[in-house]
């Protein structure tokens, strides 16, 4: 962890700053050029997620033979077709301009359903299934507009700071919160209770809760890593009083041991422990920060407020479809058989 300068001998008069010595190669502390997180696989586990979970709303299963093997090309074509939609929307993510960027987005994501939807009908139904296919597929794709629609806005952002920095690292993790979120908003697609089937028989919804289980835990781990990010802006922000201006070009600070890069700001402190006997000819860098701590804590504030929110909205969900399911499988219970009179 950063530590305020430690105080120096008597003998040794502090510097106001660090002064960079005459010579030497060094590391250079600012990192590698950022490089804008990829949508294919965000898409993909959207797409995969969302084909099981189109089933259970549809209630693939309960026809029998009529929808057999309906459930398996869900779960390949759709990933499949988010995963295309991931490859052609990626030059998106750097369009100065947002409504465009958005809007080509929704015709890739709505284009993409109807492909889908229709290859799926004729997948199973022949040609008759075309129409009915394709129109399926674009219902469909408007419920998972919004999904796709958050992960680009994540994707958006990340590329404000600097590559590898607090920011950036929370940034990076608000595209896997949107995928989480958008799965966990996606169970509520086993609360429609279709009481009445043919063949009297009630697909399972397992797995679909399951996932939602797992989408709140991945929000709380991701909301864990933003509560950690920021209780380190708001340390070093309290320890910066006690650190010198510091130049980025100085060796001292680019070999410096502790280094922590905020993201936000050019601003470069260090904490310096200053020489004490004579034969030292520099002060030695304990430590360094760099960019704005104020900007960082603002926006990691965000970023954790919105992990909170996710994580609220996500329990939910997830709670009110499990208990929705529970009270329909005790409502269609059989009731138990009364006991025989003597």
């Amino acid at each position: 962890m950063l530590q305020p300068n430690a105080p120096a001998p008597a003998s040794a008069a502090a510097p106001a700053s660090v002064s960079a010595p005459a010579a030497a190669p060094t590391p250079a502390l600012a990192p590698a050029p950022s490089r804008v997180p990829r949508l294919s696989l965000p898409y993909a586990v959207l797409g995969a997620v969302g084909g099981w979970m189109a089933a259970d709303f549809f209630r693939v299963g309960a026809l029998k033979l009529m929808d057999a093997g309906l459930r398996p090309a869900f779960v390949v074509v759709t990933p499949l077709c988010a995963l295309l939609l991931g490859v052609l929307v990626q030059p998106t993510v750097h369009w100065p301009r947002r409504a465009a960027a958005f809007l080509a987005a929704a015709v890739g994501v709505l284009s993409a359903g109807l492909m889908g939807g229709a290859l799926i009908g004729v997948m199973r139904w022949s040609r008759w299934g075309l129409g009915e296919g394709a129109a399926t597929g674009f219902v469909c794709a408007l419920g998972f507009l919004p999904a796709f629609a958050l992960v680009l806005a994540a994707a958006r952002r990340v590329g404000r700071a600097r590559p590898g920095s607090l920011v950036d690292r929370a940034d990076r993790r608000a595209v896997w919160l949107a995928v989480a979120v958008s799965v966990a908003l996606g169970t509520l697609a086993a609360l429609p209770d279709w009481n009445v089937f043919p063949t009297g028989v009630r697909p399972s919804l397992e797995v679909s809760r399951t996932l939602g289980v797992a989408a709140v835990a991945a929000i709380f781990a991701l909301c864990l890593g933003d509560a950690v990010a920021l209780a380190r802006a708001l340390r070093v922000e309290r320890l910066l009083s006690a650190m010198r201006p510091a130049s980025a070009d100085d060796p001292r600070v680019a070999w410096s041991p502790r280094k922590l890069d905020l993201g936000l700001g050019e601003e470069t402190r260090a904490s310096v422990l200053s020489a004490a006997v004579v034969y030292r000819e520099h002060d030695r860098v304990l430590s360094v920060v760099r960019g704005n701590p104020r900007d960082a804590r603002r926006a990691l504030l965000g970023a954790f407020a919105c992990g909170v929110v996710a994580l609220g909205v996500g329990g939910a969900c997830v709670s009110l479809t499990g208990a929705r399911t529970a009270s329909a499988a005790d409502a269609t219970a059989p009731a138990p058989i009364a006991a025989e009179a003597r």
